[in-house]
């Protein structure tokens, strides 16, 4: 099996054609990851010749902001990027297409229409930091108004906590809102996935650490497809307790801590500004830096990873939960050790690069 590039339609996600047959494929580069900043670029063969495209044809496939591009092992979505733009050169007759992650549009839309600006006004009340979520990106798409929409499932609409109101005349972006709930220890990643219709759609997941599946793997099997294995022990971010600063200056600016012995290390407390918070959720997210912080970090590296028929992409797609087993090992720790992937990066090879996390 080998992988392929798909085009769909950015408002549906509906599919449009496979793509990777105008691949060079020196120069290709992709990467995915749970903050959703991943990027990538693919140069086509462009100008002359029966197996090149026009400029027409660019426009069709890869038109910048109106379509996805899937990268896929069967039905398996490794990484999924919403276009920006080509660019061709004659001298090599390659266009080089630019995609980034769909979270990217996060930064652009605020919370109202440039011709609803004190409509912007969004209030939550009472929901958990999914319901929250879904609050948020329902008016990132003006509650499926078709000019606004993305192949996009929201969470669900749980009860919970979680109270805000966020005013039109802060003028905030989606990311900016998206960013204080996750401020309190959550992650909101968007999953790309396949339909049975071929559509290309995008899972919101909400939680603290966001894991989906389970792959299972020996370190030192003959067949592991795991390369360059590495452990790190840290103390580098440890902290002894955390002080937060919200919004504001001066006196008046509010602070919030969290913090308690016994203590392994002498006293390191510190601070660190969250410049929109204020009142309860100030005090959520000082505790939720400080439970990141607070002990030191145990850090797996998992530096490549082959693709196969014995090890589908489905092991490599992004936030996918790995057991890895260590047996009669003189440094690494023994055991089962509970990891996911945070990062995935390659080319056209069926080698993967990783990027994994303890799961405490």
């Amino acid at each position: 099996m080998a992988l392929e590039l798909w085009t769909h339609d950015a408002w549906t996600g509906d599919e449009l054609e496979r793509v990777d047959r105008y691949a060079v494929e020196a120069g290709t580069d992709w990467s995915t990851n749970i903050g959703g900043t991943g990027e990538s670029s693919w140069p086509m063969h462009a100008g002359y010749g029966a197996e090149a495209l026009t400029g027409q044809r660019l426009d069709e496939l890869f038109k910048g902001g109106a379509r996805l591009l899937s990268l896929r092992w069967g039905s398996t979505v490794l990484g999924a990027w919403k276009t920006e733009s080509w660019d061709y050169g004659d001298t090599d007759g390659v266009a080089i297409v630019k995609a980034v992650e769909l979270r990217s549009e996060w930064k652009w839309r605020k919370t109202y229409g440039v011709d609803a600006y004190e409509a912007g006004t969004l209030t939550v009340t009472n929901r958990s930091h999914a319901g929250a979520v879904r609050a948020v990106l329902e008016r990132w798409m003006q509650y499926g108004n078709p000019d606004w929409r993305y192949p996009v499932d929201l969470p669900a609409d749980e009860g919970g906590s979680f109270s805000q109101t966020w005013e039109f005349w802060k003028k905030l972006t989606i990311e900016d809102l998206i960013s204080q709930i996750e401020a309190e220890g959550y992650e909101v990643v968007l999953r790309p996935y396949l339909t049975a219709g071929r559509q290309l759609r995008f899972q919101t997941l909400v939680a603290q650490r966001v894991r989906v599946g389970l792959s299972s793997f020996k370190l030192h099997d003959a067949d592991s497809p795991l390369g360059g294995v590495r452990y790190m022990k840290t103390s580098a971010e440890q902290i002894t307790g955390a002080q937060g600063a919200g919004a504001g200056t001066g006196q008046d600016q509010p602070v919030r801590w969290a913090g308690a012995g016994p203590y392994d290390i002498p006293i390191r407390d510190a601070g660190r500004k969250f410049p929109d918070l204020d009142g309860d959720r100030l005090q959520a997210a000082t505790n939720a830096w400080y439970a990141q912080s607070r002990n030191p970090a145990a850090q797996w590296t998992v530096g490549s990873f082959t693709l196969s028929d014995d090890h589908p992409a489905e092991d490599v797609t992004l936030a996918r939960g790995w057991e890895l087993e260590v047996v009669g090992h003189p440094v690494f720790p023994l055991g089962i050790h509970p990891l996911r992937l945070v990062a995935v990066s390659g080319s056209w090879s069926t080698q993967v690069k990783t990027e994994v996390q303890g799961v405490v």
